[in-house]
């Protein structure tokens, strides 16, 4: 500013503010909604702009959206501790191995009990992704 005036034009669009690029309520949950049914984020954004033609949001707020509310399922578990978690709750065995500590994993080994008893009733044939 000089002399309490603006020495430039207003933009046409605030694409870069914060605030214009901050996604409303009900455009968070159309976000979760549609990444619940394994939506890309580039059609997320492109359906938003649809419903809203004056938007400017942004993919990263989709992106952010998706990540906020994964990390409230997770609620004040740290990442293992939420595999731990579902791997229980879905019915996972599972061998872990730390180091001397107790601090770090070093090792998972995970199967689904049904794929265990599919090993048992068919012991000829193991199929075995090892992914790291």
């Amino acid at each position: 500013m000089l002399n309490g005036f603006h020495n430039h034009e207003f933009e046409a669009k605030l694409g870069g503010h914060l605030l214009a690029v901050r996604l409303k309520e009900e455009e968070k949950r159309r976000v979760v909604d549609m990444r619940k049914s394994l939506a890309l984020p580039r059609d997320i954004l492109t359906d938003l702009k649809e419903k809203n033609k004056e938007s400017v949001t942004n993919i990263k707020q989709v992106y952010n959206a998706w990540t906020r509310w994964r990390k409230s399922l997770r609620g004040d578990k740290m990442e293992m501790q939420y595999l731990i978690k579902k791997l229980e709750d879905h019915k996972y065995v599972y061998f872990k191995r730390t180091n001397d500590e107790e601090t770090t994993l070093e090792d998972i080994c995970l199967a689904h009990l049904e794929s265990i008893n599919m090993l048992n009733t068919f012991p000829t044939v193991l199929v075995m992704d090892s992914t790291y």
